[in-house]
């Protein structure tokens, strides 16, 4: 039964999203996150898979899951790690380039509780020096590494 509930949740969201094209012309833009782990002069990001440059372990909310959850289920997700929030550092949104959908990110700060450094099939974590990380992270992230 919950499964067929999370379904017609599913449908209902969906056509929700048309509805909103349809009326008003374009899409609400979906809520994502992303996590900041700085250890010493290292900050945790993920080489994506697809090519298109380095970023901070995150991705987007699920239905019914709270911002921080997704942040922890993102990290682990992507890179073995477990992780306890710390904070909140920004926020981001408006348009990426070369980007089909329009976010609105909640940046975190965070520490590692647990886990072990792995790759997943969305890309390859690493450690990279903080003075390397301007010339590496992809999208708009830039804004969050400035404050830093």
């Amino acid at each position: 039964m919950k499964g067929l509930q999370l379904f017609l949740r599913f449908i209902l969201a969906s056509f929700q999203r048309v509805f909103y094209v349809l009326s008003a012309g374009q899409m609400p833009p979906f809520a994502s996150v992303a996590v900041l782990v700085r250890e010493g002069e290292k900050i945790l990001m993920v080489e994506r898979s697809d090519g298109r440059g380095w970023g901070l372990p995150g991705g987007f909310v699920k239905m019914y899951e709270t911002a921080e959850t997704a942040a922890r289920r993102e990290v682990c997700e992507e890179t073995g790690l477990e992780i306890e929030i710390t904070g909140v550092l920004g926020t981001l949104s408006g348009e990426r380039p070369g980007a089909w959908i329009r976010s609105v990110d909640v940046v975190f700060s965070g520490r590692i509780t647990g886990g072990k450094l792995a790759a997943s099939h969305e890309g390859r974590g690493a450690w990279v020096q903080l003075h390397e990380v301007r010339s590496r992270v992809a999208f708009d992230y830039l804004k969050i590494l400035e404050r830093i």
